[in-house]
This record gives structure tokens, C-alpha cells and sequence, in this order.
């Protein structure tokens, strides 16, 4: 099917059509069975869809063919009630990451592997992250506080593998062949490769700019800068090690658990929440994003009853909310006195 839609796909083909969306929902009906490793990966023997998924993806969002599917996927994460459309995107960026994580491991530890081949493989990541996330008609999905952690997740997968592997490429493209009769042919390579390197740094920067300064992205930079101080820092120490200054990384604001009652506490990440849901069977209380972690999985089932979750299973806790904010409006005036 991929091979053969992106045979005569073309930009800009489908926006005044209904076929972009036809297309979208077949492709919400194979997203279960792609394999990043499997699938969109260079290999000897095997299927790669990894050219014809990255072009079909492409067209689809430049042609605005999935915002049907953001908008039902934005209501149907606001209701707590998920469906295919929320669960399909959760599953595409969570491919993306991961078939970055996995090029720039083989990258790093299979010599045999072609760094050349590595970066553009990488700059796809990054393009698909960024149309997909991080662009204006997709941001306000993702920032909701039930599918933040889908987005954030998957920007610190993949901000960190791209970072890891920037030296090794940069070294390989200062390496000077020996050989006079590939000389030219090496240094086109590596003029090449440095600059689809370049065009990477750009995406990376952008995303991470994005994301500091667009008011659509207010919530995902809170949350960020409140539940992953540690993988900023990892970030932060990995950039410097690239010497790489390409974005300013916003500073950790964890909240102080020092005085913090444990009934305003996930009950599975065991963090400050921000959306209290009661799980009924379990009464356990654990945050929306937690729960939509939990919904967003093939077969939905409570961790603690092992016993299956529907739209029945679990209410909101407004009173708890309020108490939460509260707690974090004192603790916010204290640190300023």
C-alpha cells in the first residue's frame, strides 16, 4: 500500500480532495502493525517502508489532510474519551523517536553502518517530529495536559540520540581520504553530509525555539520544564559536549516535595499531579496524563486491578484540582519571599 501511494502522491495534491483523508484513515488501520526497526530501517533482506511512509506522511500534514484527525484526537483526550484518531498520532511520533533512537544507536556502535545514510534517516525524524508536534495546527493537540507527555516524551528521545551522534558525524566529515581517486567523490559526500547535518541542527533548533516562544506551547513548556529537569540537564551536558549552541534550554522548576500531602500525588509516578482522576475499582487517584498513558495502549488496563478501563471506570476530581493549585500558588509565593 505504501509503495504504491507514493508512486503518484505529490505536495499539494490532495488539498482540495477528500482522498488525503481516505488515505489517513488506512493509514490509522496499519499504524498498530509498523515496526520502526522492521519497517523504516535500511537492511538487507526485508520490507523498508521508510522512504514511502516519510513521503506519505509528509504530504498528508503539509496538505493538511490530518486535521480532521487533530481535532478529534484534541476532543477525544479533553473528554478522556480515546479513540483511533488519538491513538493513532500517539503511535506515529512514538515510531518517529524510536527509529531515530535505533539509527543513531546502530550508527555509534556498527561501524559497517553509513553515517551519510544515518543523517538523512535523522533529518526525517526531525522534519516528521516537527510537522507532526511542533508546527501551529498540531501544537494545541499535543498540549493538552493528557497528551503532553506523548510530544515531550518523544522531543527527548530525539533531541538526545541526535545530539549523541553529532561528534561521530562531524568527525567523519573531516575525515581526508588517502585514496586521490575518491578524493572527489569523498569530499562531495562529506560537503553533502555536513550540510544535511546543518539542516538538522536547524530543525532541532527550531523545534526547541517553537516550543520556548509560541503561545500555542505555553503548556507543554510548563510541563516540561516541571516533570523533566533531569533530561534537560542530560541535554543540556550532551550540547555542550557537541559544542553545540543551538536553542536555550528553559530552567528545571520541580515542584517541592518537601511539604507535599501524599493525596495530591499520582498514584503510579508518585509526582505532584495537575488533573486528579479516580480509578474507581482501584480508588487510587492518578493524573490525567497518567490516565491517557493508560488509554492511549492496545487492551486499556488499570495497573493496579489488572482489570480492563473504559469510560466508566474513572471520574475527575475538580475539588482535588483546586486544592492542588492552591498548593502550588503557596509554595510559588514562599520561594519568592
Amino acid at each position: 500500500m505504501f509503495g504504491i501511494i507514493q508512486l503518484w502522491c505529490k505536495k499539494g495534491q490532495f488539498k482540495n480532495s477528500n482522498i488525503g483523508e481516505t488515505i489517513a484513515f488506512g493509514l490509522m488501520q496499519l499504524s498498530e502493525y509498523l515496526d520502526a526497526e522492521e519497517h523504516l530501517l535500511p537492511h538487507g533482506t526485508g520490507l523498508n517502508l521508510d522512504s514511502a511512509w516519510y513521503k506519505i506522511m509528509y504530504i498528508l500534514y503539509t496538505d493538511g489532510c490530518l486535521l480532521g484527525v487533530y481535532h478529534k484526537a484534541a476532543l477525544q483526550i479533553k473528554s478522556l474519551r480515546v479513540g483511533n484518531e488519538a491513538r493513532w498520532l500517539a503511535r506515529v511520533v512514538e515510531v518517529v523517536a524510536t527509529r531515530n533512537n535505533l539509527v543513531t544507536m546502530k550508527l555509534l556502535k556498527c561501524r559497517s553502518w553509513d553515517s551519510y545514510q544515518a543523517v538523512q534517516l535523522i533529518i526525517k525524524s526531525l522534519y516528521l517530529l516537527k510537522g507532526l508536534v511542533f508546527s501551529s495546527h498540531s501544537v494545541e493537540t499535543f498540549s493538552s495536559f493528557g497528551f503532553a507527555r506523548v510530544a515531550l516524551t518523544a522531543l527527548i528521545q530525539v533531541t538526545s540520540s541526535t545530539l549523541a551522534v553529532i561528534p561521530t558525524i562531524r568527525a567523519e566529515c573531516a575525515l581526508p581520504n588517502i585514496d586521490r581517486a575518491k578524493r572527489n567523490a569523498d569530499e562531495f559526500r562529506q560537503h553533502h553530509m555536513r550540510e544535511v547535518l546543518d539542516d538538522a541542527i536547524m530543525a532541532l533548533t527550531f523545534i526547541w525555539n517553537y516550543l520556548m516562544i509560541s503561545p500555542k506551547s505555553k503548556t507543554l513548556l510548563t510541563i516540561l520544564k516541571r516533570d523533566y529537569g533531569e533530561e534537560l540537564n542530560r541535554i543540556n551536558s550532551s550540547a555542550t559536549k557537541a559544542d553545540i549552541q543551538i536553542f536555550l534550554l528553559p530552567q528545571a522548576e520541580e515542584d517541592d516535595m518537601a511539604n507535599c500531602p501524599d493525596r495530591l500525588l499520582d498514584g503510579v509516578t508518585m509526582s505532584v499531579m495537575e488533573s486528579p482522576v479516580l480509578l474507581h475499582k482501584s480508588q487510587v487517584t492518578v493524573d490525567e496524563s497518567t490516565l491517557v498513558y493508560l488509554l492511549l495502549q492496545k487492551s486499556p488496563q488499570c495497573p493496579f486491578t489488572r482489570t480492563p478501563l473504559d469510560h466508566d471506570s474513572f471520574c475527575r476530581l475538580p475539588d482535588l484540582q483546586q486544592e492542588i493549585h492552591a498548593w502550588r500558588k503557596e509554595g510559588s509565593c514562599s520561594h519568592h519571599e
